[in-house]
C-alpha cells in the first residue's frame, strides 16, 4: 500500500502537542470542583461535552488568560515540524481532528503550520469569560459522548471529501471513536493501552518522527 492513498488525520492534545491543553488546564487553573468534575469524565460518569462546560464555569478564564496559558505551558511534538513539512513536500492531505478548541489549536501552531490543513474542532467563545460552542449535536452511546465534536463523524467526512484511506494519530480517550474509521492506526499512551486491552490492530508510536520513519521506510510503502 502506497502512503499516497492516504489522507493523514491526527489528534491535537497529547499527539501534536506533548501536554494536554485542556488537561493541564484545569490542573493549573483549576481547583477540586475541576479535580472532580475531570475524575468524572474519565471514569464515565460524565460526558465530554458537559464536562467541559462545568469546567468553564469553573475557570471563568478570558481568551487572554487563555493564550496566556497556552504561550506558557504548551509544546510540540519535537518531530512535528519535520513531519509537516515532509507531507506537505508529497501534497498529502493532512486534517487536525479535535475533542478541543479551535483557538488553542490556532494559538499553539499559528497561520503558517496551519496553511493549507483544515481543522475539525469545538470554539471557545465569549467574553469576558469563554464558554464552550460545540461543533455539532450527535447522538452518542459512548461512555465519553456525546464530545461535540464528533471523531468518527469527522473521519467519515474526510473519507467522503479525499476518497482516500484514513491514517489516523492518537493518544487518548476520544481517539477510540476516530479509530472506528481509520485504515491505519498510530497509538500511544492511553489508547494504545486499550488497543493491546481490546486486541486491536495499531502500530506504536511516541513522537511523529516515529511515524515519519515508519511511512518512509521501504522505499515509500506502508
Amino acid at each position: 500500500m502506497n502512503r499516497k492513498e492516504y489522507a493523514i488525520v491526527s489528534d491535537f492534545d497529547g499527539t501534536i502537542t506533548i501536554e494536554d491543553s485542556n488537561d493541564l488546564l484545569f490542573q493549573v487553573c483549576g481547583n477540586t470542583e475541576s479535580a472532580q468534575i475531570e475524575a468524572d469524565f474519565v471514569s464515565g460518569q460524565l460526558a465530554n461535552r458537559p464536562a467541559m462546560v462545568r469546567h468553564f464555569d469553573v475557570l471563568r478564564i478570558s481568551l487572554e488568560e487563555y493564550h496566556a496559558f497556552l504561550d506558557t505551558h504548551i509544546h510540540l511534538d519535537p518531530g512535528f515540524d519535520t513531519f509537516l513539512q515532509r507531507i506537505r513536500a508529497e501534497e498529502l492531505p493532512f486534517f487536525i481532528v479535535s475533542a478541543g478548541f479551535r483557538q488553542g489549536i490556532v494559538r499553539v501552531l499559528g497561520t503558517e503550520r496551519l496553511e493549507g490543513v483544515e481543522v475539525f474542532a469545538n470554539d471557545l467563545l465569549g467574553s469576558p469569560h469563554l464558554t464552550p460552542a460545540f461543533a455539532r449535536e450527535t447522538d452518542c452511546t459512548k461512555p465519553i459522548g456525546p464530545c461535540g465534536n464528533c471523531k468518527k463523524v469527522c473521519l467519515a467526512t474526510i473519507r467522503q471529501k479525499t476518497g482516500r484511506k484514513l491514517l489516523y494519530i492518537g493518544d487518548g480517550l476520544t481517539d477510540r471513536c476516530a479509530m472506528e474509521e481509520a485504515d491505519l492506526l498510530f497509538a500511544k499512551d492511553s489508547l494504545a493501552d486499550y488497543c493491546k486491552a481490546k486486541g486491536l490492530s495499531y502500530l506504536p508510536f511516541q513522537t511523529f518522527a516515529d511515524v515519519e520513519d515508519y511511512l518512509w521506510q521501504n522505499g515509500g510503502t506502508i
